[in-house]
């Protein structure tokens, strides 16, 4: 039976803070085949799990803002980007107060690096904005540990075609807790490729999965944020997975990101559905294939950072 996606009214949702007005619901995310940034699949594995709410919004905004704009070639078609408090405080979400934290975390473990300090303004001296980019590392291994991370892979594959409503609309505004489940369900449909063939479509993931997976370690926190993902259409439970209480008899929760057009993956019922995802499968190297378009090395120069005052 093919899947039916419920109608939507444009009314308040309740999760809303009240006074905050009529607002159109979230509709659900445009096909990944415009408008997404090519995005390090470490942002899932190893910002996402392992970082406070500021670092995630910010390193998603240098992401979304480095590499979201894209000419054939894969160079950035903005040379330089200028990013001030405020734009960090209106676009990515994060309090004034907390910027600075936010930065000098994301430093210290090596998701940006620090081009040129700044310097505020004082007798006989101007004031010098800071330069920041996203770190590269070109050991040509994908590391996930944050001990051991030194950079995003710089190399071919290991990236994903995100849909930048993800970076636009749904990091700056909601909880760390919902951002992870979302940013599990990309990462374990879309973020993997099929052996052979194409990007998978939905994820089996079991609740204590996606647990590991996030970090979220308080089980009420993990539940209320999945159901929140699913009320407010960012995600859809395919099928209520089940297990006996001996445990002899189960069945792994199916998950897939809420898409526009629901037919654009063909989402069916659990008879079509692939078997359970195993946690340590490897990941294949998703060199990009489009037409007339090649990824290049990613590292910017400075005149391709980020400017941070």
């Amino acid at each position: 039976m093919a899947y039916e996606p419920e109608k939507l009214t444009p009314t308040r949702p309740e999760w809303l803070p009240q006074g905050f007005g009529l607002a159109e619901p979230f509709l659900g995310f445009s096909p990944p085949t415009s408008n997404t940034t090519y995005t390090p699949n470490q942002f899932f594995d190893t910002v996402l799990p392992y970082s406070s709410r500021g670092v995630v919004r910010l390193v998603a905004y240098m992401i979304r803002k480095t590499l979201g704009w894209c000419d054939r070639d894969g160079n950035p078609q903005e040379e330089l980007i200028l990013v001030s408090y405020q734009d960090l405080i209106t676009h990515a979400g994060i309090s004034r107060e907390m910027i600075r934290q936010a930065v000098d975390e994301a430093i210290a473990a090596n998701f940006i690096r620090c081009v040129r300090p700044g310097r505020a303004s004082g007798a006989n001296l101007s004031a010098v904005k800071a330069l920041y980019e996203l770190r590269w590392d070109d050991r040509g291994e994908y590391i996930k540990d944050p001990k051991k991370f030194k950079g995003f892979f710089e190399g071919d594959g290991h990236r994903t075609d995100i849909p930048n409503q993800f970076f636009d609309d749904l990091i700056p505004k909601e909880t760390l807790a919902v951002i992870k489940v979302v940013g599990s369900i990309i990462r374990f449909s879309i973020g993997f490729q099929a052996r052979h063939g194409r990007r998978r479509q939905q994820a089996q993931l079991s609740y204590n999965h996606i647990q590991n997976y996030t970090k979220v370690k308080n089980r009420t926190t993990l539940s209320q944020a999945i159901q929140q993902a699913i009320d407010r259409n960012y995600i859809i439970r395919l099928h209520q997975g089940f297990f006996t209480s001996d445990k002899t008899d189960q069945v792994t929760t199916i998950y897939t990101l809420r898409w526009v057009d629901s037919d654009i993956y063909n989402l069916t019922s659990q008879k079509n559905v692939p078997e359970s995802i195993a946690t340590d499968q490897s990941e294949k190297r998703t060199r990009k294939t489009r037409q007339n378009q090649s990824e290049k090395r990613t590292r910017t120069s400075q005149k391709n950072v980020p400017v941070l005052k």
